[in-house]
């Protein structure tokens, strides 16, 4: 039986997330990751306007993260990151997590392609409205409709900032490039 857990601890918490950002961006990511890690990290959890999510089994083997942001009155959510921790999971287990969401929050996802928005469909997610970059929105269930065609405005961090402070303070970056590879040690694939 798989359970969705929200990760509320900050050490595991941190440490799925690193997990999460190397997943979704792979090796050769160059500072995709870390920026990523560092924005969730100083910004979303420090304004309590993301959460972590696990599908788990019985036993608390962890098959999925997700990472979800709050929109900036908390009313509605997005689904950030969706990933399969390396031979842990398949599509299944996020097609499970989605939907589980989606059916107890007001969730959006985006889409880039027909396959990701099909991936979504699958879901339960079907209400669909075009956004900005060519990018397809999906609305869950219990997302309210647009109104006049605009959707809330989501909590976000300035990934070019986080870059510049990066350059110009490089104890900054050497502060969370050792957070984000000690998270990624202390990372254990059970909650």
């Amino acid at each position: 039986m798989m359970k969705v857990v929200h990760v509320r601890n900050p050490e595991t918490r941190e440490a799925c997330l690193a997990k999460l950002c190397a997943s979704v961006y792979g090796q050769q990511a160059g500072l995709a990751p870390l920026v990523t890690f560092a924005g969730t990290q100083g910004v979303l959890f420090e304004q309590e306007a993301a959460r972590l999510f696990a599908l788990t089994e019985d036993d608390g083997t962890i098959l999925c993260l997700t990472l979800i942001s709050s929109d900036v009155d908390g009313g509605t959510m997005e689904m950030g990151m969706l990933s399969t921790p390396e031979g842990k999971g398949n599509t299944r287990h996020s097609r499970h997590l989605v939907k589980t969401l989606a059916e107890k929050a007001p969730l959006r996802v985006t889409a880039s392609d027909e396959a990701g928005e099909a991936f979504f469909r699958g879901c339960g997610i079907e209400r669909w409205i075009d956004g900005d970059d060519g990018l397809r929105v999906g609305l869950g269930p219990l997302h309210p409709s647009p109104v006049n065609g605009v959707l809330p405005s989501l909590v976000r961090f300035n990934a070019d900032g986080i870059v510049h402070t990066f350059k110009q303070e490089p104890e900054t970056f050497e502060d969370y490039k050792t957070r984000f590879v000690a998270a990624l040690e202390r990372y254990a694939d059970i909650l």
